[in-house]
């Protein structure tokens, strides 16, 4: 038996600043680029994993298949978190903020096929945030990025073999 087709998810029309904050219809703001901010998160740690952007198509992707889908502005194209390393990003909850200009998805991970531990960033770390920025540093010697995730959750050459890096100079 095959699974229905994902529905159809309507925006609203954003008619006023009451409709935005305290109704129940979702209007969100995309940005002059057509995108909005997504910060993602696991959803039994809080610990936050990601930040992407998202267009249209890719929230409602996410919302109809209850599976992380970003636009990726480097490589303009839609994206779904998974669909290269297997490690996909399922949704167990999205919050929306006061004046829908942003969204945090809470998530659960797939482990890497090849071994390792659940993770979201592909330099082979949980998160995409494993480093830290020291605040106040009384020297510019001082200014050193810290790491505070040690060791990697999989080995980015096994999981991405022959995929071209996506981080942009």
């Amino acid at each position: 038996m095959s699974k229905p087709a994902p529905i159809e998810i309507p925006f609203a029309a954003r008619t006023s600043v009451e409709q935005v904050e305290e109704s129940n219809q979702l209007a969100p703001k995309f940005d002059e680029n057509g995108c909005i901010p997504c910060i993602t998160t696991h959803a039994e740690t809080g610990e936050v994993l990601m930040f992407a952007f998202m267009n249209s198509e890719a929230l409602r992707l996410s919302i109809s298949t209850g599976l992380a889908h970003y636009w990726s502005r480097s490589r303009q194209k839609l994206w779904k978190k998974g669909e290269t390393s297997g490690m996909y990003q399922h949704i167990e909850r999205i919050l929306i903020d006061d004046d829908q200009d942003c969204v945090i998805l809470e998530v659960k991970l797939t482990p890497p096929a090849t071994g390792g531990n659940e993770a979201s960033c592909h330099v082979g770390y949980r998160s995409c945030f494993y480093r830290s920025i020291p605040v106040k540093p009384e020297t510019a010697e001082d200014l050193k990025l810290e790491f505070v995730e040690n060791n990697k959750s999989f080995d980015p050459d096994q999981v991405y073999p022959g995929v071209p890096n996506p981080t942009r100079l």
